[in-house]
């Protein structure tokens, strides 16, 4: 059974990341990790979007000055 993802919403607001942000950037990062599991740039067990969420919690996901998602 996939492990369980323990998301604590404050440590992204602390960092100026409010939960509508979150999901868009979550989500942008999940179609980008998608394309890369299709084109088998990268193999993983895990759903996009899972993926997406750590890495947007451990601060690997940002956003430049214009709005856009850094991977």
């Amino acid at each position: 059974m996939a492990e369980l993802l323990e998301l604590d919403l404050e440590q992204l607001e602390k960092r100026g990341i409010n939960r509508y942000k979150a999901v868009l950037m979550a989500s942008q990062e999940a179609r980008f990790i998608n394309d890369q599991l299709r084109l088998d740039i990268v193999e993983s067990k895990e759903k996009p979007t899972t993926i997406a969420l750590q890495r947007l919690f451990e601060g690997r996901v940002i956003e430049n000055e214009e709005g856009e998602i850094v991977h």
